[in-house]
């Protein structure tokens, strides 16, 4: 198993701009957020937005001051999630 932090530097939580509550940017911020993670796949079914639109989110989120990590499966998918102290408030 691969694990990758797809931030460039570490963020304070203080720093986090969260999305407006009702977007689906808060639910993809819902979806990194679970333990679980999502994946580009599943993330793309639920929010009906094509996978590169889905990657494209995660970067602003990560302009936003989100900690993004990446982890390889071994069937070669990736998971992404959000460092559980970061919830959206």
């Amino acid at each position: 198993m691969i694990t990758q932090t797809l931030s460039k530097t570490p963020t304070d939580t203080s720093d986090i701009t969260p999305p407006r509550d009702g977007t689906k940017q808060a639910k993809l911020v819902s979806l990194l957020s679970r333990k679980s993670g999502v994946t580009l796949a599943k993330a793309s079914e639920s929010l009906g937005w094509q996978k590169h639109t889905i990657s494209a989110a995660m970067t602003g989120l990560r302009k936003r001051g989100y900690e993004i990590i990446r982890t390889e499966r071994k069937t070669g998918d990736s998971v992404y999630m959000i460092q559980p102290d970061q919830h959206a408030s």
